[in-house]
Order: structure tokens, then sequence, then C-alpha cells
């Protein structure tokens, strides 16, 4: 079927802008400053979806939260940042599961219907009386201002913090789907259905979604979004995505629906996902790759990727030089085979390569294609039907400085 509400209209609400969603968030102390310390809860029994990091060095609260999913039902979130209670043991397990069920506590539910997330620093024991002593006390909210501190308890690095929502008609019903994520260095996520500075997305609507179908449809949002970004290709140990479906609108997701429903899924995280690059550590430039031409959307995806990890590319950026040969090398050296003389690369507006041949342009001009804090590139490798895009930032002097430092 087509779609009725082809335009989702948004909003400036995040988490809790799906009926029958609230949050709550404090200040536990486990970072310097600010709140360090969330909780989400749906107000009726949801279904879950979730994604995690494939490194194989993964944080215990994925090993739990990976657990947890595999319940009919989820009530609740708990995410703390400041400390990724990762690489800490049987130790890290017991406080990943004493999380859930102090959670579990506060909503009235079972500790298997809580999803635990943690994001910091990795090796360091997580200080779990400090969490203990916060949760009892934590006020729910929802709206703006609980949209907003929500998002602030789970950043680390991150400048900013990142909520979007986005609400269309499906079915004569209105459906909402909101999010936030937080995610500014370490920044490389290679997110699957099982468990194999961390980007963690938390996701909810408010449609009726069967599990499996659920779980279809976040795999492939992901894959279009949060999986194409990067800011410097390191996967985390605690990489991880979240969706929570409750069915409180009325509105039923079907096989003869769903692309309306992966549509509205697709817009949010896309949304979010380019937040994460232009809020990247030292980021001067949010930068578009798209990839046309290729003769696979895998082929695709590995070009963007190469092209958008590339260090050569992204000082060449921060620096405002139109160098499109690092462009070009960075495509070969994909692993994808495609033939020079069927290679094309614009920067903005401005094609500087065409079928192999470099085209006569201005440098003055198209070092103005990278002057704006979004800049696109768009690279043709050959004649096929695939697409891909992907988002990543510029690498500036900040960004050294600030992973230089982070520890401390």
């Amino acid at each position: 079927m087509e779609p009725e509400n082809p335009e989702p209209h948004h909003s400036t609400l995040g988490i809790t802008a799906a009926q029958s969603y609230q949050c709550a968030a404090t200040e536990a102390g486990l970072k310097t400053s600010g709140p360090d310390l969330f909780l989400l809860q749906s107000q009726v029994p949801a279904v879950a979806a979730g994604v995690f990091t494939r490194n194989q060095v993964i944080g215990a609260p994925v090993q739990i939260c990976a657990e947890h999913l595999a319940h009919p039902t989820v009530r609740a979130i708990i995410t703390n940042s400041g400390n990724a209670n990762c690489c800490t043991g049987t130790d890290g397990l017991q406080k990943a599961r004493q999380m859930c069920e102090l959670a579990a506590q506060k909503v009235g539910c079972l500790p298997e219907e809580v999803l635990v997330c943690s994001t910091g620093i990795i090796g360091v024991p997580l200080p779990l009386e400090k969490i203990a002593a916060q949760v009892p006390s934590m006020r729910w909210k929802n709206g703006a201002d609980a949209d907003l501190h929500a998002a602030q308890a789970i950043m680390t690095t991150d400048l900013a913090p990142k909520y979007f929502s986005a609400s269309a008609e499906i079915d004569g019903k209105k459906v909402t789907l909101g999010g936030m994520v937080k995610g500014s260095g370490m920044i490389g996520p290679d997110m699957g259905a099982l468990p194999h500075a961390t980007m963690l997305a938390f996701l909810t609507t408010d449609a009726a979604v069967e599990k499996v179908l659920l779980q279809q449809l976040l795999e492939v949002a992901v894959d279009r979004s949060f999986n194409s970004v990067t800011v410097d290709g390191d996967t985390s140990s605690n990489d991880t995505c979240l969706l929570l479906a409750n069915g409180a609108s009325g509105a039923v997701i079907t096989e003869d629906n769903k692309l309306q429903f992966a549509e509205l899924l697709q817009t949010v995280c896309t949304a979010l996902a380019k937040k994460v690059a232009a809020d990247g550590e030292g980021a001067t430039h949010l930068i578009e790759i798209q990839i046309h031409g290729a003769a696979s959307a895998e082929d695709a995806h590995k070009v963007a990727m190469t092209v958008a990890n590339s260090p050569l590319v992204k000082t060449a950026i921060f620096g405002g030089d139109p160098n499109w040969g690092r462009l070009a090398v960075a495509a070969g050296r994909a692993g994808v085979p495609f033939e020079m003389t069927d290679l094309s690369i614009s920067l903005g507006d401005m094609e500087v390569l065409h079928n192999g041949e470099p085209v006569d342009f201005d440098e003055t001009q198209a070092a103005e294609q990278l002057k704006p804090f979004e800049v696109f590139i768009t690279i043709k490798i050959g004649n096929g039907s695939h697409s891909w895009t992907a988002w990543t930032c510029d690498y500036s002097y900040d960004y050294i400085k600030i992973n230089a430092e982070y520890h401390t």
C-alpha cells in the first residue's frame, strides 16, 4: 500500500513523544557534573526489539540486555553514563542485573522486563551504590523538559543532547515515534541482532507491532542510519539500539501497512544518526557521502563507509581543501571492483571528476563547497541501481585533544 502520509510531521519532543511513555533523569555522581542516570517507563506492557555491538569486547549491560530482550514484554529501560561497566568481570554482570532489579522495583514489573545500558569509561567497577541511592526517589515526567533532561543524562563527550520525534497517520490513526541518541566519539557502529564513548539509541512508538516484525524493521532502519554513521570508525563495546512498541495509539502494524511505519522509523533514525555525526568530537563539518551506481547495496555501503572513515578525506574537509583525489583513492580501496572510467565525483553541486576524466573547475569555487557546516559529496562508481548514504564529520585539532584527555 502507498503511504497515506509520505511526509511525517516532526516534533520538538523525543523519547516521551509517543503515548504512555514517561521518563526520569537525575545526578547520581557517576560523571563529574550533570545528570547521569536515566529511566524510561512504558505505562503499559511494550514489545521490544534491539541490536547490539558486534565487537568481541562487550559490556556487561549488553549481555544482560540481550538476555532480557527475549522476554515477551518490556516495561522499562535503565541507563547510566560515566561508566561503561565493561571489562568488569562477574561483578559487572551482577551489577547490571541489580540495575534491572532496581528499575523493576521502581516500575512494578519483573527484572526481566527491564533493559539496561551503560556508557563511559571502560574497565572501572560500576559504583552501584550511587545508582541504588537515587532510583527510588526519581520522579516520572514527560514532555519537552523531560526529553531534554533524559538526553542529557546519557551524554559523555557529547556537546549537545540529541533527540527527535515524528508522527504519521496509519490506517486513520496517529502513530508517533520518538527517540534519543548519544554518541560523539568511538563512533563506527556495527550493530546486529545478536551481541557478538559508545552509541546508544532509544526509540519508542505507540503503535502495536508483533515482536518478530518489529525486530526486522529495526534492523533495516539501523543499517541505513546508525550503521551508516562514523566519527572515527571505532566500534564500541556497548553500542545498543532499542525500540519499544506499546500499542497505546490503537494502530496495529501489519504486513499491509508496514511500509508506512518503516518510513516513519527511518525518518527518526536518520535524523538521530545525522545528529551523532554533526556532534562528532571536535567536528566543524557534518559530511554526507552519497554513493551511486553500485552493483549491490552491500557494495555501495562498503564504499560509503570507507570514504567516510578516511582520515585524509576528513582532514581535507577540515582544511577546506578540494582534494578530490583523496575521495577517489578512498573509494578505490573499499574492496569493491569498479572501472576507473565509471568513476565520477562531485563536491556539493560541482563535478570535479567525470567518468575517470578530471573536470576543469575553479579551485576557489570548489573550496566554497566545503565552507558550509553541512558538506555534500557524491560519488558514482558504475551503472548499477544501488545507492547508499553515509554521514561523518571532519577531523579537527580538537578531536586529538578531546581523546588525549578523555580519561582524565
